[in-house]
């Protein structure tokens, strides 16, 4: 469909962005799960659901190798740093 071979396809991907499509796609999806915990409105299931995990724990994994944290102890540090003295 666009004209290149996967292999090509990959490298140019790579040589834009720094990393390859799967990488590049699980950082932007926990970049996107991180801001919906800080924004405490949604329970993790349902983000994990809404990011195309089908298995709660495959995200909380993820979520966990991309920021240190399982997504709940990511979201409670949150809170205490955005709350007001």
């Amino acid at each position: 469909m666009v004209g290149t071979n996967r292999t090509t396809l990959v490298n140019r991907f790579e040589a834009s962005f720094g990393c390859g499509p799967i990488t590049w796609l699980r950082h932007f999806r926990m970049a996107e799960a991180a801001q919906r915990l800080r924004s405490g409105e949604e329970s993790v299931a349902k983000i994990a659901e809404t990011l195309g995990y089908e298995n709660s724990n495959n995200f909380s994994t993820a979520f966990k190798a991309i920021h240190g944290l399982p997504p709940l102890s990511y979201r409670k540090i949150a809170f205490r740093r955005e709350k007001p003295v």
